[in-house]
């Protein structure tokens, strides 16, 4: 029987602190060393505690895309192209994986002198986490900034990805949720607001994170609104989300009040953009995902294995607002 002590909550907050560094955020251990100010040989340790007690388990992913799989979702979904990426395990773990290999298939697609709009969320975050390089393009934010959950919120996710661009970025100085509708008019006519949303016309490629509304809000859209707004949003017959639009099951747009006192993209400007592409993990967004590539948001679809397996047991999408999608594979 094993004599090891348990571990204090003093112990396991600082092994989970330096889990999450390094395997959600990216950093080195010299880079956690710094921030944490702990040696380089402590981080280490820390990381071998962690895996010993059970605080990081490691899941399988191969990162590599699964043809087969991904034609027959692509027709299902009535996609042009779908990426299902070779991934298992817990929604942080394919999170992770999906958002490398959304990283890939939009480094791929995108050319120099392209507008880029950038959503937000914890998928597109680890998107940014492995990307070195993105060509040289204009970024534009598609809302306002975020009051909670800062790091995955698209005014930081547009400054990462300004930094590997080195293009010029636009961004809505204003938040993305305002209690007052009446100031939510005040700030769209603003000039520094109107310009960038008339910039979303000028987009070429987007990249967005889907989230799920039911069995409950995955989505960093409802981390920082009031409890009532969240509350409206259950009760909408909502299942999917985008860039704070509301989808239902059938495709439709949840016509919200909601949207009164957002700033962002709309779904109609989402769809006027050539290519949309969208990423999401996990079977939990099942519903989610189905009811955005109905409503024809995204042309391009990054999903892990059984994400795509679950969609695939749904009814399939006949028709949607975009036009007929060419028959290319990924």
């Amino acid at each position: 029987m094993s004599t090891q002590r348990p571990l204090s909550a003093h112990e396991r907050r600082r092994l989970m602190l330096v889990s999450r560094r390094y395997y959600l955020d990216g950093r080195s251990k010299v880079q956690i060393a710094a921030e944490l100010g702990l040696s380089r040989f402590q981080v280490a340790r820390a990381l071998a505690k962690a895996r010993e007690v059970g605080i990081v388990t490691i899941s399988l992913s191969s990162g590599v895309p699964m043809e087969e799989l991904s034609e027959r979702l692509r027709q299902h979904l009535l996609l042009r192209r779908a990426h299902v990426v070779e991934a298992y395990g817990d929604e942080n773990s394919l999170r992770t994986a999906v958002g490398q290999a959304a990283g890939a298939v939009l480094a791929d697609g995108l050319t120099d002198g392209e507008v880029l709009g950038l959503g937000w969320g914890r998928t597109l975050n680890a998107m940014m986490d492995r990307l070195d390089h993105l060509p040289a393009v204009e970024v534009l934010q598609l809302s306002g900034r975020f009051g909670a959950d800062i790091r995955n919120a698209a005014a930081e996710l547009t400054r990462r990805t300004i930094a590997l661009t080195g293009g010029a970025a636009h961004a809505i100085p204003a938040p993305f949720f305002v209690d007052d509708a009446r100031a939510v008019n005040a700030l769209r006519r603003r000039k520094e607001v109107a310009s960038v949303v008339a910039g979303f016309a000028r987009i070429t490629t987007a990249v967005v994170a889907v989230g799920a509304v039911r069995p409950r809000p995955i989505s960093i859209a409802y981390s920082g609104i009031p409890e009532r707004f969240t509350e409206q949003v259950l009760r909408s017959g909502g299942v999917g989300e985008v860039c704070g639009n509301l989808f239902a099951e059938d495709g439709s747009v949840i016509d919200s009040s909601l949207w009164r006192h957002t700033l962002a993209i709309t779904a109609e400007q989402l769809r006027r953009v050539p290519r949309v592409v969208a990423a999401a993990g996990h079977p939990v967004k099942a519903d989610a995902v189905r009811a955005v590539c109905a409503a024809g948001l995204p042309t391009d679809l990054v999903v892990d294995v059984e994400l795509a397996n679950a969609l695939l047991r749904m009814p399939p999408v006949l028709e949607h607002p975009r036009s007929t999608p060419t028959p290319s594979a990924s």
